[in-house]
């Protein structure tokens, strides 16, 4: 269920925050698409080896190590380097809090794209692998889709203690890779959770084993068909990225507009 302004703080939303509201409701009810869903059917065939590349102990472990190589990443490489912040005093970013949302929308918009982007060159250059390539492809993957999630919550001024950081990240992902309005509904609950406790619960949903399998089965298609193979992966992959993306903007913007006092 989306957030709903109260009665007292409604008056305090701008017209823009107001669209946002409408949006971060409409991407709750989303629904898969009708090849989406005809993929998300024929998905299972992939399930062996999906499971076969990345066991539940293996999954749990290695997303440990992506989310802490992806944290010290965006360390580096920070969002407080982009052009937009330029003269603007920003030295922190928790002090990008205070900014007007529309400004860190924007701000969230340039490295969704700049990813999008990135994750399209990335499955172009290993468009033309097989086994080994999806094996390397998916950690590369979701290295990629867990570095967006770092970026986009700093963008919205977001600061979480070395306990508090994976679990956040970790279920935004699991937001990210639900299907349907019913597990995004579970998977918001679990990310909410993981946030009050500080507490890590690193075992995956069964729409990110779902989520994994789709791109296995994409990359698998695409190498039926020679010549093709590379755009299917860039197509892919791109997709997977924007719509990692997205999920973290609605996250992280209902977020602040809670913690602004602007909805219950």
């Amino acid at each position: 269920m989306a957030a709903t302004p109260d009665t007292e703080s409604q008056t305090a939303l701008s017209d823009y925050e107001r669209q946002q509201l409408r949006e971060i409701a409409a991407w709750k009810e989303e629904r898969p698409g009708v090849m989406s869903g005809v993929i998300g059917r024929v998905a299972s065939s992939a399930g062996k080896l999906t499971d076969a590349l990345l066991p539940d102990v293996a999954i749990e472990k290695a997303l440990g190590l992506i989310n802490q190589a992806a944290g010290h990443l965006n360390q580096d490489d920070s969002v407080l380097k982009d052009k937009m912040l330029d003269g603007k005093g920003i030295s922190r970013v928790d002090l990008l809090a205070e900014q007007p949302l529309d400004f860190v929308d924007h701000l969230a918009d340039r490295c969704i794209t700049e990813a999008g982007h990135m994750a399209a060159g990335m499955g172009a250059a290993t468009g033309a692998g097989g086994p080994i390539s999806v094996a390397v492809g998916i950690p590369t993957l979701l290295f990629a889709a867990l570095r967006l999630i770092h970026r986009v919550s700093s963008c919205y001024g977001n600061t979480f203690t070395p306990e508090q950081e994976p679990g956040v990240m970790m279920g935004v992902l699991t937001v990210a890779l639900a299907t349907t309005p019913q597990q995004r509904a579970q998977a918001m609950e679990g990310y909410r959770q993981r946030i009050e406790t500080s507490f890590i619960q690193a075992a995956m949903e069964e729409s990110t084993n779902k989520a994994l399998q789709r791109l296995v089965l994409g990359q698998e298609i695409g190498a039926i068909v020679p010549g093709f193979n590379i755009a299917v992966n860039a197509y892919v992959n791109r997709q997977f990225i924007l719509r990692i993306g997205t999920a973290a903007k609605r996250i992280f913007q209902e977020q602040w507009l809670r913690e602004k006092g602007k909805i219950e």
